[in-house]
């Protein structure tokens, strides 16, 4: 196999990519994964480059393992890899060219990918008002909508859009300043400027541009003093007249947010985004197919828009393993190769999203809680005990992690921890309550 040939690291690292992207929450895959690239390639050794350190230092310390299994399974080879930031460098040669597969890797192309573009977003029903809406501000930012709050579950398409504004921006100000964070990033910078002096620095950085966009708002939820760093950053770009950007999985009102950055995200245009239905699954499914270069009959199209449902993600990670398995054996894709690649990837997604489904109905049936309440941060009595029989049966019954469950919930993992301790500290106490856990136990999983 040509490991210099671009298009042979493009199939692996796309079959790599889908792997990963099952190891972690979306928002750490995103942040992780979706922007490294590869700079080297061989039989034994692939090297790879990370926008910043803190991101490089994290996949080496808790991921490394795992990607060398996942190149490892479809290079046929024991593999090293290292993973590295070089941010710097390239911010100073931005324009230079990187000579491993003759393209052009800036910090810009690094952190914003410019295949997200309005162009190939597919637009149905269930996303036109935020995709209108976004092009709308992309074309005439901080004049229409401020902030702009898009939610809805993840591998939708907010990213997506995000990454649009950001590139169509760009394109029409080559010199404006767009800054695209997550939650979590921004979160770990403030903690790091604490410990380092450097709020001054940080400050500046984040109230000195003409766009800021931020990715899953809800990891802040609960986080008091990211809170007011965010709202008082917000605000100052306010005032100055500056666009402001935000993406959830929810809409403010149900994310734990002090009263006043809740009624800063409300006061522009709040817009959903909801899981594709049948028909805009097909339109998607084609147009990634054509974005990917990949050669899918109609009869297989229909089979995969008839059993992929939850998100995008999943439509990508489709294609992407046909693709793979495709140039790897030699064969055109077929529906009897379909069937074979993806068969235990799609009964495992629908198995795992009935699952989920099935415990939200029990629990908001039994316990007379809407599921948008029990995904919120009220801390009522009667909906926090619904909230942590339900985390708990999901912790005992799916392979979730805890990271996912908690997205979910918009909980970190230490809440979830403290939700599942509760449950079973009180089953040792109360006999009855025992007996009401098990029952559910069993009935949920009947």
């Amino acid at each position: 196999m040509d490991y210099s040939n671009p298009r042979t690291r493009e199939q692996i690292y796309a079959s790599v990519l889908e792997e990963m992207s099952t190891k972690c929450s979306d928002a750490s895959f995103n942040w992780l994964f979706k922007n490294t690239i590869i700079t080297y390639m061989s039989a034994t050794r692939v090297d790879l480059l990370t926008p910043d350190i803190v991101g490089a230092n994290t996949i080496n310390k808790r991921y490394l393992n795992d990607l060398e299994e996942a190149f490892e399974k479809y290079m046929l080879n024991k593999v090293q890899v290292t993973v590295s930031s070089k941010t710097q460098a390239v911010q100073a040669a931005k324009d230079e060219e990187k000579e491993d597969d003759g393209k052009k890797y800036t910090a810009y192309d690094l952190r914003y990918n410019p295949n997200y573009t309005f162009e190939n977003f597919v637009i149905g029903s269930s996303n036109q008002v935020a995709a209108k809406a976004s092009f709308a501000i992309a074309d005439h930012p901080a004049e229409l909508y401020n902030p702009l709050f898009i939610y809805g579950p993840p591998g939708l398409g907010k990213t997506h859009l995000l990454f649009a504004m950001v590139n169509h921006m760009r394109a029409k100000n080559p010199h404006a300043a767009i800054l695209y964070k997550t939650g979590e990033e921004f979160t770990q910078e403030m903690v790091d400027s604490l410990v380092q002096k450097s709020n001054i620095a940080f400050r500046e950085k984040y109230r000195n541009l003409d766009v800021l966009l931020i990715d899953d708002i809800q990891f802040i939820e609960g986080k008091d003093k990211t809170q007011e760093e965010f709202f008082h950053t917000i605000d100052t770009l306010f005032q100055q007249q500056k666009q402001v950007i935000i993406t959830s999985d929810r809409p403010p009102k149900e994310i734990n947010l002090e009263d006043r950055l809740r009624s800063r995200c409300e006061m522009g245009l709040i817009a959903d985004i909801k899981p594709p239905d049948a028909e805009l699954r097909m339109a998607i499914f084609k147009r990634k197919s054509v974005d990917m270069d990949v050669d899918i009959p109609d009869n297989v199209l229909e089979f995969l828009a008839a059993n992929i449902k939850s998100n995008i993600r999943q439509i990508e990670g489709a294609i992407k393993k046909l693709k793979a398995h495709s140039f790897i054996e030699g064969k055109k894709i077929t529906l009897d190769m379909a069937v074979s690649v993806l068969s235990e990837y799609l009964k495992v997604a629908e198995t795992q999203d009935n699952k989920i489904q099935n415990i939200f109905d029990y629990i908001c049936k039994k316990y007379s809680v809407k599921k948008e309440v029990l995904t919120s941060g009220k801390r009522n009595a009667d909906v926090v005990y619904a909230r942590n029989l339900c985390i708990f049966a999901f912790r005992t019954l799916t392979d979730m992690s805890l990271k996912k469950i908690g997205g979910m919930f918009g909980k970190d993992h230490t809440t979830i921890i403290n939700s599942i301790a509760n449950v079973e500290n009180r089953m040792k106490n109360d006999p009855a309550y025992e007996r009401e856990v098990n029952l559910m136990l069993r009935e949920l999983g009947e």
